[in-house]
Parts: structure tokens; sequence; C-alpha cells
């Protein structure tokens, strides 16, 4: 199957938890930016289908699966979270787009659609990483879950650097610091795209 390509840049931010990495797209991309991913998840009181996810059954998940039309998939705390191909060629029609993925996501996406697919990394200290995970009043056994998990997240940095076009943010800073970091590597990411 012919992959089609992408028209304009598709930008994924990673990071560790506590990295800050959903605010922060959040407060760089307009919402319309966004590529809205497939889960298995249960949809959350505040969440809307088609604009936070795509709540799916595990059934129609899985003939995603089967039928190609995910550019990615993972299963995360028992659930599955995937990319649509169509959902992102659609949403870099007219401008570019962003999602907050794994390191294994931006690889997988990064195979269809390079040169297009831009890893931006934020890093963050442990420390920070620990310290905003308890100001969101986040459980102990999260906390824990996450603290254990910090080392090899923070390894994906190593991994991230060896694509030619990548760009690690400092996210010990304060956040209106990162915003405007990560607001400059779009732009001139566009500038150059289109010169």
């Amino acid at each position: 199957m012919k992959t089609r390509a992408l028209k304009h840049p598709f930008f994924v931010i990673i990071g560790p938890s506590g990295s800050g990495k959903t605010k922060v797209a959040e407060a760089v991309f307009p919402k319309e930016y966004k590529v809205i991913s497939h889960t298995t998840r249960p949809q959350r009181v505040n969440e809307k289908q088609g604009i936070d996810y795509y709540f799916e059954t595990q059934e129609h998940f899985d003939q995603l699966i089967r039928s190609k039309a995910l550019a990615e998939f993972d299963t995360y705390n028992g659930y599955n979270y995937g990319v649509g191909i169509d959902e992102l060629i659609m949403k870099t029609t007219a401008h570019p787009a962003y999602d907050v993925l794994t390191i294994q996501g931006f690889q997988a996406i990064e195979q269809l659609f390079k040169p297009l697919v831009i890893p931006i990394f934020l890093e963050v200290s442990k420390e920070n990483m620990l310290a905003r995970l308890q100001e969101r009043g986040e459980a102990p056994t999260i906390i824990e879950e996450r603290s254990a998990l910090y080392e090899q997240e923070a390894r994906n940095k190593e991994i991230i650097k060896h694509y030619p076009t990548h760009f690690i943010v400092d996210a010990n800073q304060p956040f209106s610091s990162v915003v405007k970091d990560v607001k400059e590597v779009v732009n001139n990411t566009l500038k150059n795209h289109f010169s």
C-alpha cells in the first residue's frame, strides 16, 4: 500500500512524564492543528468524541490495525492508542499538525512520512518531574511508576539525536520560556520548509 505524502510538517512532542508536553503543545499550536488519536480507553466526563480522542471499541480498533489504517499504535495502561493515516494526511493538508506521542509512535510515523515528521524533545530533570507530578496531585502509586520510567524516557533524547531534523528544548525553564522556545522551533522549521 502506497502511503500518501504529508503536505506540511507534523511536529511530535516527546518527553518524560511531568515535562509539560500536553500543556506546552496546547499553548504553541491552535486547537485545530492537533492530530486526534484513536483509543480503547473509556471516555472521561470532560472529554468529547472526535475532539479529545476517537473512542473505539476493541473490535473496531483491531479492525483499524488489520486494515492498516493506523500510522502507529501502542498499548498504554492496558488500553490501545493509535494515530490514523487519513487523520494525519487530512490535518497536514492546509497547515502543520502536532501530537504528543511516545518515542515508538514517533518512529513508526517517521518511517512512513519522513522527512516531514519533526520530533521536539522536552528535557526535564527528575527533581522537576517529581515536583510537577506532586503539584498535579497525582496519586503516590502513579508518581512511583513515572519515577521508575524516568531514566528510560530521558534516554529517548539520545535516540532523537540520530534524526537529522530534531530539537531538544529545556523544559526545566518556566512554562512561558518553554512555550517561547518551542514556538521558535516551529516557526523556524516552517520558514525553512517553505523558503
